[in-house]
């Protein structure tokens, strides 16, 4: 390793970060409670002054809220105010006309947002990005023109009262003492709300959201169900809007449809993206400048977008990272050169698996049996009734031209693609029918062409994401970190270091994989197959982009794979030396067909594959 590549050695991590950001919130909330609940320290400001506070209270989580979605899966909201008008409309109902106390408009709040966020949210299953922007857009203006102004919700643009109702009879008012007791509320629910927030990036739920942004192939290779990810994203999103909602509401004392609005919408995403995507702290931070500053300086009354569209495009121009981005730039790891491309692979990991979590699988048999298998994309035909066998502890390749469907029969057995006719079996059992999720959870692990790792996390945060599929707690226990989750969490954590100091990548655990040499980065990739121990590992050109003296080192490796780690693999590799040197059974595919299988050294020899991918006569 050279002297310049121990840039990311003392790089805090994302937990580091975490753990600094917390201290901060706790010493925020230490000093701020002890101040606005002592009767002589609310005259330092007068009610109106605490009320703005209680409205940036609530607008913080309302960011929060949005940044859990946009930040931490990458899905575009742009009508996350009507998730907001939700929770406050049905505290509304709760405490004005059920009369029942605040905090139990507070809890119906939560619930029923969390229940329209879920309608809103299957939508979200088929649509990225403009599209699903649009979508949301529509959703804020049908609940702006058309629910909140319904004669059973809110009587017309009437509106609803939220009266601060303690018990009984007893009310908050709005002097200066009752607005701030207030603002002690809001920011004990902040502070529960960022409890949660920080349990979701540091258990399998957030790393799960962050592969999902990253790039969804990927995710499910590493046993995430997408589809359920993505939803639960928006109801835990939904949730906390809801609460922000309603807090805002019983802070102002009444809403109406007009409260609820596109601009507030695009407001709340300015927030996000100045703060930095992401980033819970630097977001908090910018939601509540947003609500104070016009207020500090009252010329800028009623211009919140145009001062915000002028601070976006800044932030954007200077650092794209948000405020985050002036908090982290000193620690910033240095992106490593291309120089350890050419050194020697070490030996990848053999990590035993969790006790109790997942059972050794059989290691003997036929592994893999895909016949007469079909995949078409419209008119095209990308594999032609293609079928082979996969012995176990064997190294079988699968060569041919590009475009010779390869990488799509690939995809056909992990489940990425649909199969039109034909059979794929895992152990004797029919898998074609499979989510790629579920498949990866009985065993099968493959690398990507252009490598399948979550480049924006760090090469420590790749490993715990690759151990997904071991976790044994449900989400409850991640959103509570219930002693289970702790504990298994500690555990993959132990494994993930491991793992990095057995490929001598340690003072670069902390670097995002994106700054890592392409060798390295196809390292790590194979490290994080092998983290769970698969039966069967599919590589889809591990070589590509790797020096000679390291595609030479890759051999050695495979070859330990099946000899000492007991795999199985499957090989897609354009390096023909390479396969002529590990593989101990070799299929030729072109054209989407079978033309050719058998020992390496026979189909050097056959004509019709000299003539279809190597050009020449190879010797083996």
């Amino acid at each position: 390793m050279t002297a310049g590549k121990t840039q990311g050695a003392g790089v805090p991590t994302s937990g580091a970060y975490n753990r600094r950001a917390n201290l901060a919130l706790a010493a925020v909330l230490f000093i701020a409670l002890p101040i606005s609940t002592v009767q002589a320290m609310p005259k330092l400001l007068d009610g109106g002054q605490w009320l703005i506070l209680d409205q940036a209270a609530a607008f913080a989580l309302a960011a929060m809220s949005l940044n859990l979605l946009l930040g931490y899966t990458g899905q575009i909201s742009l009508g996350h105010a009507g998730l907001l008008g939700v929770g406050a409309f049905a505290s509304g109902v709760v405490t004005s006309r059920a009369e029942l106390p605040m905090i139990v408009g507070l809890v119906v709040a939560v619930i029923a947002s969390a229940l329209v966020a879920l309608i809103i949210g299957i939508p979200a299953l088929r649509l990225r990005g403009l599209y699903l922007a649009i979508a949301t857009v529509a959703f804020g203006i049908a609940m702006q023109y058309s629910v909140f102004r319904s004669d059973w919700l809110s009587a017309g643009s009437a509106g609803i009262a939220l009266p601060r109702r303690l018990w009984g009879e007893h009310y908050l008012t709005t002097d200066a003492t009752d607005n701030a007791t207030f603002l002690v509320i809001c920011l004990l629910l902040l502070l529960a709300a960022w409890i949660v927030d920080s349990n979701v990036l540091n258990t399998r739920v957030g790393r799960a959201f962050r592969a999902i942004r990253e790039n969804e192939p990927v995710a499910q290779s590493f046993g995430i169900n997408v589809t359920r990810y993505k939803l639960l994203a928006f109801v835990l999103s939904g949730a906390m809007a809801g609460l922000a909602g309603a807090l805002y509401g019983h802070t102002i004392g009444f809403v109406n449809n007009e409260s609820f609005t596109l601009e507030q919408s695009l407001l709340l995403v300015t927030m996000v993206i100045v703060g930095g995507m992401g980033h819970r702290l630097a977001v908090i931070i910018a939601a509540a400048t947003f609500v104070i500053f016009p207020f500090v300086l009252p010329g800028l009354k009623g211009y919140e977008l145009v001062v915000g569209a002028a601070i976006l495009m800044l932030t954007v121009a200077q650092h794209p990272e948000g405020i985050a981005d002036l908090l982290t730039a000193r620690h910033r790891p240095l992106a490593t050169d291309d120089e350890d491309d050419d050194a020697a692979m070490p030996e990848l990991p053999n990590l035993p698996l969790p006790s109790g979590m997942v059972t050794q699988r059989p290691g003997t048999g036929t592994v893999l049996e895909v016949q007469d298998v079909t995949v078409r994309f419209g008119g095209l035909v990308a594999v032609d009734g293609a079928s082979l066998r996969v012995p176990a502890g064997k190294i079988i390749g699968l060569i041919g031209p590009n475009g010779a469907g390869k990488s799509t029969l690939f995809n056909a057995v992990s489940g990425l693609v649909r199969v039109d006719r034909g059979v794929i079996r895992y152990r004797g059992q029919e898998i074609q029918g499979m989510r790629c999720d579920q498949r990866a959870r009985l065993g099968i692990a493959r690398s990507f062409q252009q490598v399948g790792l979550a480049k924006d996390l760090s090469m420590r945060e790749n490993f715990l994401l690759a151990q997904h599929q071991l976790a044994s707690y449900g989400d409850v226990s991640a959103l509570l970190m219930l002693p289970k989750a702790w504990r298994t969490e500690q555990l993959f954590r132990e494994r993930a270091d491991e793992a990095v100091s057995s490929l001598g990548l340690s003072d670069l655990a902390d670097m995002p994989v994106r700054n890592l040499s392409g060798g390295q980065q196809r390292l790590v990739e194979i490290g994080c197959l092998l983290v769970t121990a698969p039966d069967l590992v599919m590589l889809d050109e591990p070589s590509a982009g790797m020096a000679p003296a390291a595609a030479e080192s890759l051999a050695e490796r495979l070859r330990d794979l099946r000899d000492k780690l007991g795999r199985t693999v499957l090989l897609i590799e354009h390096n023909v030396p390479l396969v002529l040197d590990t593989c101990d059974y070799v299929y030729v595919l072109d054209a989407g067909q079978i033309i050719a299988e058998g020992p390496p050294e026979e189909i050097t020899s056959q004509q019709q594959v000299i003539d279809a991918y190597f050009g020449a006569a190879v010797t083996a």
